[in-house]
């Protein structure tokens, strides 16, 4: 048995649904992008593009919501897919949070991550409390806007219990461009 009864890990979870969805922060989570193989040129073995015309397509397919018809060329890159070799499309998932700029953790009683200044001075750090369902999507992101700015994760996600009832996850983000205030 836990120090605390499972009743007050579910309470306790409850408020935070509560908490969260009145005062939370939507946040955009930038997931790693969908591809698939160019239609319109042949590639390499590394999946580049060889720049040569593919004159076994034909007949226009329909790519990620976008029709691609057949465009010959002769010299210079595919002009479908750019010379990549593959057709990408962005995914996004949008998610509410519970954000903390800046959060200070040396010493005190919160347990969050002590951010000292070695190796990210002049970078914004931010704390987001998210439900363990977001654990995963936020685990395997490629970066975050949060506030605005651009952010990449800088300490996974950790789930935080109270007795055997997860209540949150807690991670750690911080801005990709040094300097860049949160305060708009």
């Amino acid at each position: 048995m836990g120090m605390f009864p499972p009743t007050i890990g579910k309470e306790l979870k409850k408020v935070y649904e509560a908490v969260r969805k009145e005062t939370g922060e939507a946040i955009c989570l930038h997931m790693t992008p969908n591809s698939t193989d160019c239609p319109n040129c042949h590639s390499n073995p590394d999946g580049e593009s060889t720049n040569i015309y593919d004159e076994s397509f034909v007949t226009p397919v329909e790519i990620y919501d976008n029709t691609i018809t057949p465009t010959s060329f002769n010299r210079g890159r595919c002009p479908v897919c750019k010379g990549k070799g593959v057709l990408e499309q962005d995914v996004e998932k949008r998610i509410t949070a519970i954000v903390r700029w800046n959060p200070s953790g040396a010493g005190d009683s919160k347990g969050d991550m002590d951010i000292t200044a070695a190796g990210i001075e002049g970078f914004n750090n931010v704390l987001i409390k998210i439900p363990k369902c977001y654990y995963n999507d936020v685990r395997d992101c490629v970066k975050a806007v949060i506030s605005n700015i651009d952010c990449k994760l800088l300490v996974p996600p950790v789930l935080r219990h109270v007795g055997k009832v997860d209540v949150v996850a807690v991670a750690f983000f911080t801005s990709i461009d040094p300097g860049h205030s949160s305060n708009g």
